[in-house]
C-alpha cells in the first residue's frame, strides 16, 4: 500500500511539473510573438519653429520655404496667426508643395481649397481672414508657406515702412509648429 503511495505520489507530482512547463512555454512563446508582432519602432520628435513672430507681408506676397525628411512620419503643421491692421487688413495664408510654388497666384484667385482632388500641389488655403487656427497633415517633400493680399487689397490703413509714402505692408503674427518623428537608432 505504501510503495503504490508513493508511486501515485511521484505520477502526481510528475503531471504537476510537466503541466506547469508547458503552461510556462506557451506564456513565453505567446509573449515573444506579441513582441515580435507589437515591435515599437524607435522614434524621435521633431518640433520646428518655422516663422519669426512677426512677419510683414508687402504687396507682393511673402513666401518662406520648408521641408520635412523622406524618412520623417506623421508630420504636421499646427498654426495660427493673426493680422493688423484690424479689422480691414485681411491675408490669405497658403501651404503649397514645391511643385504648387509656380502657379501659387492661381490659388488665391480661385475659389480652389486642399480639399479639391484636383490639384494636390495645395495643402492649405485659409481665404481671406484677419485670423486663422489650422492643422495640415504633410507627408515628406518640399512646401513654401505664402501670405498675400495683393496690390488691388490695399488700403490706407496699411502698415507703411518709413512714412506714408512708403511701401505698403500687413503684418502677420503666426505661430506655426512644424511636428514630424524620424527614426532613431540610439532612443533608450
Amino acid at each position: 500500500m505504501r510503495s503504490r503511495r508513493k508511486q501515485v505520489t511521484a505520477i502526481f507530482v510528475v503531471l504537476v511539473v510537466a503541466t506547469s512547463a508547458a503552461a510556462l512555454l506557451v506564456a513565453r512563446r505567446r509573449d515573444f510573438n506579441f513582441a515580435k508582432q507589437h515591435k515599437t519602432s524607435k522614434t524621435r520628435l521633431v518640433t520646428v519653429n518655422m516663422l519669426p513672430e512677426f512677419v510683414a507681408v508687402p504687396e507682393e506676397g511673402y513666401s518662406r520655404p520648408f521641408s520635412i525628411p523622406t524618412d520623417a512620419t506623421n508630420a504636421h503643421v499646427d498654426g495660427e496667426f493673426t493680422v493688423e491692421p484690424r479689422p480691414q487688413g485681411q491675408l490669405e495664408l497658403l501651404i503649397v508643395s514645391a511643385e504648387g510654388i509656380q502657379h501659387w497666384q492661381r490659388f488665391v484667385s480661385s475659389t480652389a481649397s486642399s480639399s479639391d482632388s484636383g490639384d494636390a500641389a495645395l495643402i492649405y488655403r485659409s481665404g481671406d481672414t484677419i485670423a486663422d487656427r489650422f492643422n495640415a497633415k504633410m507627408s515628406p517633400g518640399n512646401y513654401y508657406v505664402i501670405f498675400d493680399y495683393g496690390p488691388a487689397a490695399v488700403a490706407p490703413s496699411d502698415h507703411f515702412g518709413g512714412d506714408l509714402s512708403g511701401p505698403a505692408y500687413r503684418q502677420a503674427q503666426p505661430q506655426f509648429i512644424l511636428n514630424y518623428e524620424l527614426p532613431c537608432e540610439t532612443c533608450p
